[in-house]
């Protein structure tokens, strides 16, 4: 009786592995314990595929998150690669350029080559792989991962804009405070661009005003306090008395030009 009971048991989950909406995958491996594992769910014609990654030291490892594939092969280059959500912008995980693969994973800046494992792709269980990505998606890892966390972005602007802060204050032997004004800023802004580099224009430029000479140092202690950063229709800095209010725009280039002009200016 016992045995049959668990031979209905693998017997049901049998069933349910096989009743998973995929198709057999593919491993690559890298040099140093590296790998991905792409399994392509159905129908394929839809391009969609998990992929699981390991050993790579980084927040996607053992995630399996939902890619899409985006496809440029011609007929004589084969050409894709394979995007996800991550904090709610696009992310390019696995570039494929004919026997070329190359993995980009979050906290390294340089791509990690694979290349195509025979042994891990015949051990491979794509069943196991669309498992674990439902277990993830259930428990909300995936989905918390994949959302656009503003308060997050914030914090990690405003660490980075405490640093420039903090270098233009130690060059200019002052103890100026700084903010970004954050309601002027919306999503797609926080998205795309380098809050941070913009609203670090003022600070660069007032650091190395400080360096070029001992009247703008002492001119920047007299005469800055506060600056503040926010966005707006265009570029257009006030000094409202010892304030700096640095409006910026995204296509306004050679900013550190202007900034430099204005500064000695208005200073």
């Amino acid at each position: 009786m016992v045995a049959v009971i668990v031979a209905a048991v693998a017997l049901g989950a049998s069933q349910a592995l096989a009743a998973a909406p995929v198709e057999a995958g593919k491993v690559y491996s890298g040099s140093e314990g590296e790998e991905v594992a792409v399994v392509p769910l159905t129908p394929r014609a839809d391009k969609k595929f998990l992929l699981r990654v390991k050993g790579t030291s980084s927040e996607f490892d053992n995630l399996v998150f939902p890619y899409e594939q985006n496809d440029w092969s011609t007929r004589s280059t084969e050409q894709f690669n394979y995007s996800t959500k991550w904090h709610g912008r696009k992310y390019t995980a696995l570039h494929v350029r004919d026997t070329r693969y190359e993995l980009y994973v979050p906290g390294r800046q340089r791509p990690i080559r694979l290349s195509y494992d025979e042994k891990k792709t015949a051990a491979l269980k794509p069943e196991e792989v669309y498992a674990q990505h439902q277990k993830q998606m259930k428990d909300g890892t995936l989905t918390k991962l994949m959302a656009f966390d503003r308060k997050g972005e914030e914090s990690g602007h405003d660490k980075e804009y405490a640093a420039s802060l903090l270098e233009m204050n130690n060059a200019c032997g002052t103890s100026v405070t700084a903010r970004i004004d954050w309601s002027s800023i919306d999503e797609d802004q926080l998205k795309e661009l380098s809050i941070s580099s913009f609203c670090g224009t003022p600070l660069n430029v007032l650091k190395d005003l400080c360096g070029a000479s001992a009247i703008a140092k002492q001119t920047v202690q007299e005469k800055v306090k506060r600056v503040s950063c926010r966005f707006g229709a265009g570029l257009e800095p006030k000094l409202e008395a010892d304030h700096v209010i640095w409006t910026t725009n995204r296509d306004v280039s050679n900013q550190e030009k202007f900034a430099t002009k204005y500064f000695k200016q208005n200073l």
